[in-house]
Parts: structure tokens; C-alpha cells; sequence
């Protein structure tokens, strides 16, 4: 992953990557990708650009490649609650959780990937992250926790079991 800074705003997506670097490379976990080093692009002391290298999967997203059987599912929804569980036991929650992201390597094995919104448990955000539809009620008002990513694995498991996206609160107001 490589972000450049362009502009001021464009500071916000340099900070985003150092933030997912931070988070990831305290995570090991087989269903989460690895993210390995980070490198600071810098002219006259200031980083004009970040580059993040990451474990290289050969997958397709949960939503290109959606599960055959409800025996497939339930594996896939296995993997990505170990997945969550390690990083809500490391203090994180992925406050993104959703079909494309989550990639289907070969066996059926899985990765969660893009850290890009994650946080430490606790904190709360400035401005809304997360995608509507997947995102819980109390992750709108600026709060994820570990409940918002169950919250969100609940409803990835509702759209592998039924293909349809259930209406969220949220977006019924």
C-alpha cells in the first residue's frame, strides 16, 4: 500500500496508513494479514508519503466469491470471530468489517484485511468511520468497540447465509 501526501487533506490518509501499521504489527494471527514494515518517504525532514509492506495473498473478497454451502459459511464465520477475537484481546477493534474485507485464500482459509479504521478499544473518533449496513448503532455516534465488530460479523454472516443485506438501524434513522 502507498499513499502520498498531495495536499493537506491527503494528511489524513498518510496518518491512516501509520495507524494500520501500528495495529497490525501487533497482530499474529493466522486469519489476519500480516503487515510486515513501513516506510517513511521523506523530503526536507517532512514524510511526503508512506508505504506499507504486507503479507501478498492470492484471494478473492468474501463478496466476489460468496460461500457454496452453509458448512462453508460457517467456517468463514469461524475464522473471521478468531480473527476478531485476536485483536479485540489485543486491545483493537477493526471497526470495518465487512465482505471486501475479507479475502478467501485457497482451502477455504481467510484473511481479514484493511486496518485502515481500526483503533484501540475505547476510543472514540471524530468523525464517523465505518460502512453503513455493517456498522453498529453506537459506532455512528464515534464509538466502536468489541461489541460493534460482533455486530458487524452478524451481519456479514446474514448476507454469506441469505446474499441479501438485512436493513440496518442506521439506515432506518
Amino acid at each position: 500500500k502507498h499513499v502520498e501526501k498531495t495536499d493537506e487533506k491527503s494528511q489524513r490518509f498518510l496518518d491512516q496508513v501509520e495507524q494500520e501499521y501500528a495495529i497490525g504489527s501487533k497482530l499474529d494471527h493466522e486469519s489476519i494479514r500480516k503487515i510486515i514494515k513501513l516506510i517513511r518517504h521523506c523530503k526536507m525532514f517532512k514524510v511526503t508519503a508512506v508505504s506499507m509492506i504486507m503479507e501478498l495473498l492470492d484471494a478473492m473478497t468474501l463478496d466476489q466469491q460468496l460461500p457454496k454451502n452453509h458448512g462453508q459459511a460457517v467456517e468463514i464465520f469461524s475464522q473471521v470471530a478468531r480473527g476478531l477475537a485476536h485483536m479485540h484481546e489485543r486491545g483493537y477493534v477493526h471497526a470495518d468489517i465487512k465482505p471486501n474485507n475479507v479475502l478467501i485464500c485457497e482451502n477455504n482459509r481467510i484473511k481479514i484485511i484493511d486496518l485502515g479504521q481500526a483503533c484501540a478499544i475505547g476510543t472514540v473518533k471524530k468523525r464517523i468511520q465505518g460502512t453503513p449496513g455493517y456498522m453498529a448503532p453506537e459506532q455512528a455516534l464515534g464509538s466502536a468497540s468489541p461489541a460493534s465488530d460482533i455486530w458487524a460479523a452478524g451481519v456479514l454472516a446474514v448476507v454469506m447465509l441469505t446474499r441479501q443485506q438485512p436493513a440496518s438501524l442506521i439506515e432506518q434513522g
